[in-house]
């Protein structure tokens, strides 16, 4: 069954600057919001699925209160990496004093596929207990990419956002081991890498889920992030990245193959987001590479 969050609100004052941006990976889906607030702005808000809201930008003289609607006590939170983790049920209020204009990330979490791909059961004290006004470094980088992933408009791999979403979910929730090998930072099997390594390269030019390699391997997914990054130095979907690139040096090479169809044919979105991984690859662009070789 699809996951959904069912949230419900009432607002009053606020409106949206930008479309909703959205995306849905396994265990999540992520909400961008850009949103320019009246003064006394405000709202009520409740889902099934607890959430994480992140404050990215709040430009302007308004102040943004948020609490919980059991809790008396009013949290105020501004400005760039202000955090609030509300669990699944619980009704929140916000309100606005002053005029503003708000940039917004909503993770909404799928509690079952993320124990399922963690290999881990979240403790429930942590899923039950709110977070309001909070800010946590290692949880604003991940946001931060998760956000950019929704506003460049160029979706990353698969295997990308879970790996972010999953490391966001061990940070914010603090998942208790389970089932996990003991060592956690241990290596992959020569056997699990070569079996991986070979499953990539056959399958860059397509979306892999971050699934697909733990079962391969018959790990869960956070432990194989990790063991994939300690065996090769890099996480999976910059292997795949790597294999694309390998692959478009083998067509570069025919030099009559148009780099809007190199990067088609090689699984990248377009010519500029070819030109964007292989300069961070290989140093430069993929004409000036072309050149080089038939020269």
């Amino acid at each position: 069954m699809t996951f959904h969050p069912q949230m419900t609100s009432k607002i009053e004052g606020i409106s949206l600057l930008d479309d909703l941006r959205f995306r849905r990976w396994n265990a999540a889906i992520t909400d961008l919001w850009h949103v320019e607030c009246e003064q006394e702005a405000g709202g009520t808000y409740v889902s099934r699925a607890p959430r994480l809201v992140a404050i990215l930008d709040c430009i302007g003289d308004g102040r943004v209160e948020v609490r919980a609607s059991s809790d008396t006590t009013t949290r105020s939170h501004r400005g760039q990496g202000c955090l609030s983790y509300i669990p699944a049920g619980m009704e929140v209020s916000s309100e606005v004093l002053g005029k503003c204009r708000l940039r917004h990330l909503d993770i909404h979490l799928d509690v079952k596929a993320l124990e399922h791909s963690m290999g881990s059961i979240l403790d429930r004290r942590a899923l039950e207990t709110p977070r309001i006004g909070f800010c946590d470094p290692r949880i604003n980088a991940l946001v931060r990419l998760l956000a950019d992933d929704l506003e460049n408009g160029m979706a990353a791999p698969q295997i990308y956002g879970e790996g972010l979403v999953t490391a966001l979910t061990a940070a914010l929730l603090g998942p208790s081991p389970a089932t996990e090998p003991q060592r956690k930072r241990g290596k992959l099997a020569p056997y699990q890498l070569r079996k991986t390594v070979d499953y990539i390269e056959q399958n860059c030019g397509r979306t892999i889920r971050l699934d697909e390699l733990a079962q391969l391997t018959g790990l869960s997914q956070s432990y194989f992030c990790s063991a994939f990054r300690e065996s090769t130095g890099m996480p999976p979907q910059q292997w795949q990245m790597k294999a694309r690139v390998e692959r478009a040096k083998k067509l570069l090479k025919k030099g009559d193959t148009p780099l809007a169809s190199v990067a088609v044919g090689v699984g990248f979105a377009d010519q500029a987001h070819l030109t964007r991984v292989f300069r961070k690859i290989v140093g430069t662009t993929p004409g000036a590479w072309r050149k080089e070789q038939i020269a």
